[in-house]
């Protein structure tokens, strides 16, 4: 009769698994980043699915294939349909660039001293001649290098769009598999342990990127409205950088100001100064409506975080590991604190929630 493991044997194979996982984590990291990006994008459709799947006669599989197309469709069609608008606004903001520049070299044609040091307007036009040769030569040069990134960034598209579809189709699947793994008498426990923390990892996420898209809608078309130049694409900055609480705002709004101060507005007849407040006012406002009103609605109060917790941990991710770990620290920070409460609560012997379920 097999008598089974021993202690011994079973800390072994534990280890051996734990080595194991961390040396494929360690080489397959290149692949970290597009499937988080999967995992992401198919934590915020699968909601679409199920949706469709209750309120129609689809099955589970033409659910998940309809959504992914409609995705799939709608991501090829905005860089189409914006391109063009993009364009003219970067040519009109190229313009009013060009025009800066003319009357710099005019302001800077005519020779100064200053301390008892002269400066010839020849070496500005030579220095500017050459700063822009050397821009055009160093293009050209690492022109097979941006086409080989180019590929490269395609190719991690494509997985990471062949590892949405199956993420869709089988996450839910997955998911009950691994919670198989625990015994019986913990399972339903882990199972309301695992539904908390999609619950605050989905309250953040959808509402998160929500915010990001009010507010880089009402830049732009409040930025549209006074003549703002280059209103849209400064409305699209504002949207990224609202991933940063606080600080991505205020450097949306001083990039926005410094452009209202150079360029002025395309049809108001106001002073760059004067215009520059205006703007500064109307991000201001945006900000505002986002802090008081729109944040607190939307996130309603569901991550049980300090503020404070959250600006401190979304600026050091942004700082170690870019604009995807700014995204994804807070969903993390508050899982690790429901994991916490539920650990504290067995540790104390009292039961993780007012009410556990017996059985699901």
């Amino acid at each position: 009769m097999d008598k089974g493991w021993n202690a011994t044997t079973r800390y072994a194979v534990l280890f051996a698994l734990a080595a194991g996982s961390i040396w494929l984590l360690y080489t397959a990291r290149p692949l970290i980043g597009p499937l988080v990006v999967s995992a992401l994008l198919a934590f915020i459709l699968n909601p679409v699915v199920g949706w469709l799947c209750s309120r129609t006669r689809l099955s589970h599989g033409m659910a998940v294939g309809l959504v992914y197309t409609l995705f799939a469709v709608i991501i090829v069609a905005i860089p189409i349909v914006a391109t063009p608008y993009l364009v003219n606004q970067l040519r009109g903001f190229s313009d009013a660039l060009t025009w800066v520049l003319d009357t710099v070299a005019v302001l800077f044609s005519r020779s100064f001293s200053f301390a008892g040091i002269s400066i010839a307007p020849t070496d500005w036009v030579a220095n500017i001649d050459q700063f822009i040769a050397d821009t055009v030569t160093a293009f050209a040069r690492n022109a097979p290098n941006i086409l080989g990134v180019f590929t490269e960034n395609m190719v991690w598209v494509l997985l990471t769009m062949v590892t949405l579809f199956y993420l869709l189709k089988d996450g839910n699947r997955l998911v009950n598999g691994v919670l198989q793994l625990a015994p019986p008498h913990v399972r339903p426990e882990w199972k309301r342990l695992v539904s908390e923390i999609d619950r605050a990892c989905a309250a953040f996420l959808r509402g998160q990127l929500l915010l990001m898209a009010i507010v880089g809608v009402l830049a732009a078309i409040g930025g549209t409205a006074i003549g703002l130049p280059g209103a849209v694409i400064l409305g699209v900055l504002a949207g990224l950088l609202d991933v940063v609480p606080s600080l991505g705002p205020t450097v949306a709004g001083g990039i926005a100001v410094l452009v209202a101060l150079v360029l002025g507005s395309s049809h108001l007849a106001l002073s760059n100064g004067t215009f520059g407040l205006i703007v500064a006012g109307l991000y201001f406002l945006v900000q505002q409506a986002e802090n008081i009103w729109l944040r607190p609605q939307i996130m309603s109060h569901n991550l049980r975080l300090h503020p404070g917790i959250i600006f401190v941990g979304v600026i050091g991710a942004l700082a170690v590991q870019g604009i995807l770990a700014a995204l994804l620290i807070v969903p993390i920070m508050a899982s690790c604190a429901i994991l916490a409460r539920y650990i504290h609560a067995k540790l104390v012997d009292q039961p993780p929630w007012p009410e556990d379920p017996s059985s699901d």
